[in-house]
């Protein structure tokens, strides 16, 4: 590597245990390369927190609100021409309602950090938006997107060390979804989660990256069983390296990250380790074993074998996740019985074909004689939820239309929440 590739792809690691979050903080940016290069006196800076949900600091769901303030501090030291703290939370899809920004910016700490700094917060789900077409799209040609997030020459984001269920991991990356005001959240669900990540980012790529990883969130992001202790903050000029590293840390392999796979290729990237430098901490004294949304899940469904080969990644996992969720409530309960879903490389001397097999997408194609096959990559979770029931002899109509009825019944319930 070069310096100036060497110091892009530069990743820290720093304890914040003697000398506290701050100086924690400090320190990780400083040997990540600092802030002086990207802020001037003429910049429009926005620091993005992860606040998808109203949660105390600490819990490992959202941002730390110390984490935030100290960021913050170090970017107006530098003197920028404006600094905004920006988020809009969840807006729910399959899982969940919508959350109010307002409510995330209070309970977490963040409304009293902005405060005490003299700046202003804003609720990107009630911003002005605009409509701004995406060249050489994967999967969204045009998205909307919160105005203040355009007009920002420094984006900041500060994730969370966390897993998820439909991306198995959440870090720099799909932080920026918070730009996306109210439905447009929704959105990426409806085309593909992972694609239209990668989609977002090459519209509002984060400028430099600092990870909360006091405490990490893992499988289903029950408090305080899933909280897991960390100690850690981690910085980076290059959301791919710093996603990499992240995700290695949670004991995940970043090949099988689609969304970050996806964003690497479209920046002639590479989302390994081989290709990032860590410095500070040493990595794999760190590194952890999260438990993953996954494999939860998975235990919630012992009549469905999921057999999943080295190259299953989010995309499958989470259209997957979905159509279960959308069988177990709404469907025929022999459906889920004696089910086997195959997906990804799968070898044949891993499958016990059973009456009801079916097969998920490119990777295992080459196993669609066994059974019921869903073409894509990843098919999508109506298409899955129609190949289960074509398999099982049931009413696919039905449940995608009471799936359907739940999800408006839920924005419904919520959409306030986003309306400017």
């Amino acid at each position: 590597m070069d310096e100036g590739k060497d110091m892009k792809n530069r990743v820290s690691i720093v304890s914040a245990g003697e000398n506290g979050i701050e100086a924690a903080v400090r320190q990780a940016i400083d040997l990540a390369g600092g802030l002086p290069d990207l802020i001037t006196p003429r910049s429009k800076v926005l620091v993005k927190p992860n606040l998808c949900s109203p949660q105390p600091s600490g819990t490992g769901i959202t941002t730390d609100c110390r984490v935030t303030e100290a960021v913050t501090k170090i970017v107006l030291e530098l003197k920028p021409k404006s600094v905004i703290i920006g988020e809009g939370a969840g807006a729910g899809y399959d899982f969940s309602g919508s959350t109010s920004t307002e409510e995330a910016f209070r309970v977490s700490g963040t409304a009293d950090v902005a405060a005490r700094l003299g700046i202003e917060l804003r609720n990107f789900n009630h911003d002005e938006w605009e409509e701004v077409s995406v060249k050489n799209p994967y999967i969204m040609d045009k998205v909307k997107i919160a105005r203040t997030a355009l007009e920002s020459d420094v984006i900041i984001s500060l994730p969370v060390l966390k897993t998820h269920l439909r991306t198995l991991i959440t870090l720099s990356l799909k932080n920026m979804k918070g730009v996306l005001p109210g439905a447009e959240k929704r959105k990426t669900h409806a085309l593909g989660l992972d694609k239209a990540i990668a989609d977002l980012n090459s519209l509002v790529k984060p400028s430099y990256v600092v990870v909360d990883a006091l405490a990490g969130m893992q499988g289903l992001w029950e408090y305080p069983q899933d909280k897991v202790e960390m100690g850690l903050i981690l910085a980076g000029r290059e959301p791919c390296a710093v996603d990499t590293v992240g995700t290695y840390l949670m004991g995940f392999n970043p090949a099988q990250i689609m969304h970050l796979q996806y964003f690497a290729a479209r920046q002639r990237q590479q989302a390994d380790l081989e290709h990032v430098m860590v410095v500070g901490e040493p990595l794999e004294s760190h590194r952890r074993s999260f438990k993953s949304g996954y494999d939860v899940f998975r235990a919630r469904y012992p009549g469905v074998n999921i057999i999943a080969g080295e190259s299953a990644c989010t995309g499958c996992y989470g259209e997957l996740m979905g159509a279960l969720t959308a069988m177990k409530e709404f469907g025929d309960g022999d459906a889920l019985t004696e089910l086997t879903v195959i997906l990804g490389n799968a070898s044949r001397d891993e499958v016990s074909v059973t009456e009801k097999t079916v097969i998920l997408g490119k990777c295992a194609r080459r196993l669609a004689h066994l059974g019921t096959f869903a073409k894509g990559c990843p098919p999508m979770g109506e298409d899955i939820i129609r190949t289960i029931c074509r398999t099982a002899g049931s009413d696919a109509d039905g449940v995608i239309a009471s799936l359907d009825r739940e999800r408006n019944r839920r924005w419904e319930e919520t959409k306030h929440l986003l309306a400017r």
